[in-house]
């Protein structure tokens, strides 16, 4: 596999406060790299400054090899290009309908596109997610479910290779979230996109990960496979994943 994201050295933080230091991590082609850890920790911190939402105190950051610093405005527009976001409210406009909720990043990004080449990205995207015939529906006659398909279906329509998801199940019922995940798993299968994903829900790591980071009193805890993160003796970890057991 290679590499499609490499932090190095990471600092972050907000003003003089540091949330996290020290951090080093890659995210390989083709995987389900999941991040982990109790509230505060600093999770939601560490794909915002992946995204370029927050600039980090020090260290690096590498998409594809290139450092993300030193690349020029027009460079990283196409590396945007290539980064798909799943927010965890889903973050759909309620004043517009589905289509044009998808739709969005297409006109943000290539506005002089023909509309029936952008019609069928829309229904191309909304039918992997399984809302074809949703698409003259506005958010507020959607489920939770379906919102978060419908958002999902947005961070695909520009075909990117790697989708950032902030707590994708977050609302939603057991089956409901079960039924995301194997979305998700499908798309990394059929479609070879690599995700960055959020989440503290026990049964969404064990049944998608590939790799796991955990992070804890201001750094990385724990960085390695599912397996590895299963069969570890270490006590917080565990005491953890019980914790998130118990609550499901």
């Amino acid at each position: 596999m290679s590499e499609i994201i490499r932090v190095q050295n990471l600092e972050v933080g907000y003003g003089d406060e540091i949330v996290l230091e020290q951090l080093n991590f890659s995210v390989e082609k083709s995987e389900i790299f999941v991040i982990l850890g109790p509230s505060g920790c600093g999770k939601t911190t560490v794909l915002k400054t992946i995204l370029g939402l927050i600039p980090p105190i020090s260290g690096d950051i590498y998409f594809f090899q290139k450092p993300m610093e030193f690349l020029s405005e027009k460079s990283m527009n196409r590396i945007y290009d290539d980064i798909g976001v799943l927010y965890q409210t889903g973050a759909l406009l309620n004043s517009i309908n589905l289509f044009d909720n998808i739709a969005l990043p297409v006109h943000m990004h290539y506005p002089g596109i023909p509309e029936q080449i952008k019609k069928e990205m829309v229904l191309s995207r909304l039918s992997q997610v399984g809302l074809e015939t949703s698409w003259k529906k506005y958010p507020s006659e959607l489920s939770e479910g379906m919102k978060k398909r419908a958002a999902l279906a947005r961070a695909l329509i520009l075909s990117p290779k790697v989708i950032c998801c902030d707590e994708p199940s977050a609302g939603l019922d057991p089956i409901t979230a079960s039924r995301l995940d194997d979305l998700l798993l499908d798309l990394n299968t059929l479609l070879g996109i690599t995700f960055v994903v959020i989440t503290h829900e026990l049964r969404s790591i064990e049944k998608i990960a590939d790799k796991v980071l955990v992070l804890h009193n201001r750094g990385l805890y724990f960085y390695g496979t599912l397996e590895q993160l299963l069969e570890t003796d270490d006590e917080f970890i565990n005491d953890f994943l019980l914790k998130e057991k118990k609550d499901a």
